[in-house]
C-alpha cells in the first residue's frame, strides 16, 4: 500500500514543483521583454484561472468517476462511455467559455483600470488564448483519466515536456531567434497553445494506447446524457469549495493589506516558503483518492479506510517535519528575500502560527479527497463554505482588524479554519463510517 501510495502521488508532486519553477524561468523570460509584459501576464492568468477552476467541475467528477469504474471492473463499454461523455462536457464548455470571453474580456480589462501598454499586452495576450481554451480543458480531462488509470508518471513527464516546449518556443518567438520574427507578447501567447496542444496530443497518443483498441468513439445520447449529469453532480461541490476558497483567501488578503505593506510582503514570503508543504499534502491527497477510489469500486471498504489514515499519517508527519526545519532555519531562509529586521521579525514569529495551520491542513486535504472519492461530495463542501467564512475571514478580521493582533492573527484565524474542518472531515469518516455514506451505499447498488 505504501509503495502505490508514494508510486502514485511523488510524480503528481514533481509536476506540481516543477510547474512552479518552469512558471518563474517563464516569468523571468517576459521580464526582459517588458515589466508591463509581465503584469499583462500575470493579470490575464489570474482572469483565465478562473476558467480552470469552472474546468475543475468535470475534471474533479471525472477523477472520481472513472476511479470507481476501474475498481469495480465495469466493462469496456460503461468505462468507454464515461471518458467520452467527459470529453463532451469540456469541448462545450470550452465552446461556450470561447464566446462569453471574446465578448467579455475587453470589458474585463477597462473594469480593471489597467494603464494602456498593460492594458494592450493582455489584451494581445488573451485575444490569442481565448481560441483555444478548449484545448486546455481537454488537457484537464485527458490527464484526469489517465491519472485515474495510475498513470501519474508519464503525466509528470507530458507536463514537463509541455513546459520546456513553452519556454523554449517562448526564446524563440518573443525576442526573434533564428530568424523567426520577433513577436513580443503575441510570441508568448502562440508559445503557450503551442506547448499546450503538444502536451494534449502527447497524452492522446497515451490513453490510446493505455486503453488499446478498447477505446473506441461511440456517442449514444441516451448514455451520455446520464453520464454527464453524474459528472457534473460530483464535481459541482469540489469546484464551488474550490471558488469560495478563492474568494474567502482573496477578502483575507484585503485585510492583510489594510496592515501595511511589510505584512503584505512578510505574507508573500511565507507562502513563497510553505507552498512546497501545501503542494506535497495536496498530491499525497490524490494519489489517496486514487486509491482510495478503486477500492471503493472494488467494495474493499476497510482497505480504502487503511489507506486514508496512513496518508493522514503520512502527511501529518512530512508536515510537522518540514515545518520544525523552516523554522529552526527561518532567519536564513526569510534573509534570502530581505534585510528588512521588522519583516524578518514579522515572518519568523508568523510562521509558528503555520505549525497549527499545517497541523489542520494536512489532514483536511487527505481526508477531503479521500470523502471524495467515495461519492461524498456534498459534506466537505456545506463544511467548508461555512467553516472558511465564519472562521477563516470571520476570525481573521475578528483577531488581525479589530483585536489588533495583524498577520500573526490572521494566520491564527486561519489555523482554526484548517483545523476545524479537518476534525469534521475526520468525525465524518469515522462516524459514518466507509460502508455507510450515502454515496458510497448507492455506488454499491450500482456494482451489484
Amino acid at each position: 500500500m505504501q509503495k502505490k501510495l508514494f508510486r502514485l502521488s511523488v510524480p503528481i508532486f514533481v509536476e506540481a514543483i516543477m510547474n512552479t519553477i518552469i512558471g518563474s524561468v517563464d516569468t523571468i523570460m517576459l521580464s526582459s521583454y517588458s515589466d508591463d509584459a509581465v503584469a499583462a501576464v500575470s493579470i490575464a492568468n489570474q482572469i483565465l484561472f478562473l476558467i480552470q477552476v469552472l474546468a475543475c467541475i468535470v475534471t474533479t467528477g471525472t477523477s472520481i468517476l472513472c476511479a470507481q469504474y476501474i475498481g469495480a471492473k465495469k466493462t469496456e463499454e460503461e468505462q468507454n462511455d464515461l471518458i467520452t461523455a467527459s470529453i463532451l462536457l469540456n469541448v462545450g464548455m470550452g465552446v461556450v467559455l470561447t464566446v462569453l470571453m471574446s465578448v467579455f474580456y475587453p470589458v474585463i480589462l477597462r473594469f480593471l483600470n489597467l494603464s494602456g501598454q498593460v492594458r494592450s499586452y493582455a489584451g494581445e495576450y488573451l485575444g490569442v488564448l481565448n481560441w483555444f481554451l478548449w484545448v486546455q480543458l481537454l488537457y484537464f480531462i485527458f490527464s484526469a483519466v489517465l491519472k485515474s488509470y495510475g498513470r501519474t508518471t508519464q503525466c509528470m513527464y507530458v507536463s514537463i515536456g509541455m513546459n520546456v516546449c513553452n519556454i523554449v518556443l517562448n526564446y524563440l518567438l518573443i525576442f526573434g531567434k533564428f530568424g523567426l520574427p520577433a513577436m513580443g507578447i503575441r510570441g508568448a501567447a502562440i508559445a503557450t497553445v503551442a506547448g499546450r496542444v503538444f502536451g494534449f496530443l502527447i497524452l492522446v497518443w497515451i490513453l490510446f494506447d493505455v486503453r488499446g483498441k478498447q477505446f473506441q468513439w461511440k456517442i449514444c445520447w441516451e448514455k451520455m446524457v446520464p453520464n454527464m449529469r453524474k459528472v457534473i453532480t460530483y464535481g459541482m461541490p469540489a469546484a464551488g469549495e474550490q471558488i469560495s476558497y478563492n474568494l474567502a483567501q482573496f477578502l483575507v488578503m484585503v485585510f492583510v493589506t489594510m496592515m501595511g505593506m511589510k505584512a503584505v510582503t512578510a505574507q508573500s514570503y511565507i507562502n513563497t516558503c510553505v507552498r512546497f508543504i501545501y503542494v506535497f499534502s495536496v498530491s499525497l491527497g490524490q494519489g489517496t483518492a486514487i486509491m482510495i477510489g478503486w477500492s471503493a469500486g472494488a467494495g474493499e471498504y476497510g482497505k480504502a479506510d487503511e489507506e486514508c489514515r496512513f496518508a493522514g499519517k503520512c502527511t501529518f508527519a512530512f508536515s510537522m517535519a518540514m515545518m520544525a526545519v523552516m523554522f529552526v532555519f527561518r532567519n536564513r531562509m526569510f534573509s534570502l528575500f530581505t534585510s528588512d529586521p521588522e519583516i524578518l521579525v514579522l515572518a519568523g514569529t508568523v510562521l509558528l502560527a503555520n505549525f497549527l495551520l499545517e497541523c489542520g491542513r494536512s489532514q483536511n486535504l487527505v481526508y477531503v479527497a479521500s470523502l471524495r472519492a467515495v461519492g461524498d461530495v456534498k459534506f466537505p463542501f456545506y463544511i467548508g463554505i461555512v467553516s472558511m467564512w465564519c472562521v477563516a475571514v470571520g476570525g481573521s478580521y475578528l483577531l488581525g482588524i479589530v483585536l489588533h493582533m495583524g498577520l500573526l492573527g490572521v494566520w491564527i484565524a486561519q489555523g482554526m479554519d484548517e483545523c476545524l474542518r479537518a476534525a469534521a472531515m475526520w468525525i465524518r469518516w469515522k462516524r459514518k463510517g466507509y460502508t455507510q455514506i450515502e454515496g458510497v451505499e448507492s455506488w454499491r447498488k450500482q456494482c451489484r
